[in-house]
């Protein structure tokens, strides 16, 4: 990662401003571009002065590499979600880390659109350290459903490729949000695209109530619904 010049001492202020920039910064690059902003542009929209914002970076190219840093700390705070689900079960934790994630790109959806839109101006050292953050999230995924696989909980042929499938529907929902929140709010796409998660890693369904099952019906004709006479294995 790249080291941010700061002139304040308490690691907490710095964060937080950070966070905030980077929230502001990458919706004004999404909108305008970064060669059409100043970091009075990003001053203002953050209701501080210059000075103010100067306070937490060098320069204007450290908003962007504030912003290619952001990427490991977003996976780093993913991560820590993930993780607290690790004691339940392969399904149950892979539900919680679903929801996690798609919480997280949305709060940062601006921040996600920065970064597919600028990835390839990107030098190859920058590249890298958007990629490494996204493997790291794939990997996890990929650790998480072979776990469900050696409890019996997931039959899964290619763990690798529904991980990376988990990832994609996180990032659509940044890219093609402006579609997808006319129907959806975030929690209610999470519940929808974790039932088709689940059917691709073939997971058990869900238990009954414990109810014994029904009866076949009679019919009028005194035969059940499956066509066999009542009372037809008698013995005559």
């Amino acid at each position: 990662m790249r080291k941010i010049r700061t002139y304040s001492n308490d690691k907490d202020l710095v964060s937080q401003r950070r966070n905030q920039i980077v929230k502001v910064a990458a919706e004004l690059i999404v909108k305008k571009g970064y060669n059409r902003i100043s970091t009075r542009d990003l001053a203002a929209a953050l209701g501080m002065s210059t000075g103010g914002l100067y306070h937490y970076i060098g320069s204007k190219e450290d908003i962007l590499y504030l912003l290619i840093n952001f990427t490991s700390d977003l996976t780093e705070q993913g991560l820590i979600a993930f993780k607290r689900a690790g004691a339940q079960t392969a399904t149950d934790s892979i539900k919680v880390a679903i929801k996690n994630y798609l919480n997280i790109v949305d709060s940062y959806r601006d921040f996600h659109n920065f970064v597919n839109h600028v990835m390839l101006s990107l030098c190859v050292k920058d590249r890298k350290i958007v990629y490494t953050a996204e493997s790291r999230i794939v990997l996890y995924y990929e650790t998480l459903i072979r776990r469900g696989i050696e409890s019996k909980e997931f039959k899964a042929q290619d763990p690798k490729l529904i991980a990376h499938n988990i990832v994609a529907i996180a990032n659509a929902w940044a890219n093609r949000g402006w579609y997808l929140r006319k129907y959806y709010t975030v929690d209610d796409y999470a519940d929808e695209q974790i039932k088709i998660i689940l059917a691709q890693l073939a997971a058990p369904k869900a238990k009954t109530d414990g109810k014994l099952p029904l009866k076949p019906a009679k019919s009028a004709k005194g035969k059940t619904s499956t066509g066999k006479e009542v009372g037809s294995n008698r013995k005559k």
